[in-house]
């Protein structure tokens, strides 16, 4: 998968989580009133089904960053393994140089720069994708908590709503 379909799928990913925490919202507002209080009453099937699809999409979310963190390990290892051909060339370049020319000084030099540079580039490459996979968790667990909140609210409002209709009974 390239780069776009990746990231297309986890976004994909997240917005499948905030569109189930917009229909559990929904779900709420659009709820029977119960007179006299601030509480709803909603369909049970209706909202155990929503939280039982939130239940299948955090797990997906957390397996996209999974197969992020592999990408990210695959990328890092890439760039170590050319590091290290970089490394081998100028290191082969400089025997030519010295068995040649007895450039050692030279050698050593564009040799020592071609590392730098490609360490360089490997701290680039770890970083980026550090910051990729941390705004991707951060996505994931904002969308947890919207939901979680709006499911303890719903659960709160309905156990009000239970404690207000024993009371009613028992007058």
């Amino acid at each position: 998968m390239d780069e776009r379909g990746e990231a297309h799928d986890q976004q994909s990913g997240a917005a499948d989580i905030l569109y189930l925490v917009d229909r559990l919202e929904e779900l709420v507002s659009m709820g029977k009133r119960v007179p006299l209080s601030s509480r709803v009453m909603v369909e049970e099937e209706e909202f155990l089904a929503l939280v039982d699809q939130l239940r299948v999409a955090v797990p997906n979310e957390i397996k996209q960053a999974q197969r992020v963190i592999k990408e990210r390990e695959r990328i890092i290892g890439e760039a170590q393994d050319e590091a290290r051909e970089i490394v081998k060339a100028a290191q082969d370049r400089t025997e030519i140089l010295v068995s040649q020319h007895g450039v050692l000084a030279e050698a050593r030099v564009r040799g020592e720069e071609i590392l730098r540079r490609a360490e360089e580039e490997r701290q680039r490459t770890r970083g980026e994708m550090d910051l990729y996979f941390m705004e991707q968790i951060q996505l994931v667990e904002d969308a947890i908590r919207r939901g979680m909140a709006v499911m303890a609210d719903a659960a709160e409002r309905s156990l009000d709503e239970v404690d207000r209709a024993r009371e009613h009974i028992g007058r």
